[in-house]
């Protein structure tokens, strides 16, 4: 009677091993992480006054050809 005992503590460890097992082979993968979409860069020009880098679509274009951070720059190189 103890040997039978025994044999079914076995079989009932054996099969919840294995019920753990196959549970955990269907679950499906975590999700991995998503990389954020590379974003362009924009080339940066220099202003002829004060030497700060602004985006190239935001900077002024002076009577020279010079580029500028903002109209006040621009206009002090403005020629009088």
């Amino acid at each position: 009677m103890k040997l039978l005992a025994w044999l079914v503590l076995v079989l009932l460890v054996i099969y919840a091993v294995r019920k753990k097992m196959t549970a955990a082979m269907r679950q499906p993968p975590p999700p991995q992480a998503q990389r954020p979409p590379e974003v362009e860069g924009e080339s940066m020009v220099s202003c002829a006054h004060c030497g700060i880098y602004v985006p190239a679509s935001e900077a002024l274009t002076g009577p020279q050809g010079q580029l500028y951070c903002s109209p006040e720059h621009r206009a002090l190189h403005a020629p009088s």
